[in-house]
């Protein structure tokens, strides 16, 4: 899945660092399907660009992830490889809709083809990514 540090539905940024309880960033529900390697980083310039005010570029950060909110680290991207997808994950739960939202709205203005995820809400761990 090109990077150790996500699962299907959370990435873990604190991972690498030592002495560090594990952090983890839900993933939103949607994701950029059919997304070749060499078009990921432009691709994520121009969301940055349109959707970010003061955006300007799409830089990939050591992790191997994409800050493409315009220094904010609320929302970041990462490009899974074996599913030739870029994902998307928030810093707080309580924004993924809104971020779902916007990712849904530039992938209709840009014909991206996207897959979203459906969450299956479930008494015993609260719920689970389908």
């Amino acid at each position: 899945m090109g990077s150790p540090y996500y699962t299907n539905t959370s990435f873990d940024y604190n991972q690498k660092k030592a002495n560090q309880e594990p952090t983890t960033m839900p993933y939103c529900q949607t994701a950029f399907q059919i997304v070749k390697l060499d078009q990921v980083e432009s691709l994520l310039t121009v969301f940055a660009q349109e959707c970010f005010i003061g955006g300007q570029a799409a830089h990939q950060l050591d992790d191997g992830t994409f800050s493409i909110d315009a220094g904010e680290n609320d929302v970041r991207a990462i490009y899974d490889e074996d599913n030739t997808a870029i994902r998307f994950f928030c810093r707080y739960k309580r924004d993924m809709k809104f971020y779902d939202n916007k990712l849904q709205t530039f992938a209709a203005k840009h014909g991206i083809d996207i897959a979203v995820a459906c969450l299956q809400l479930n008494s015993n761990n609260g719920g689970t990514i389908l």
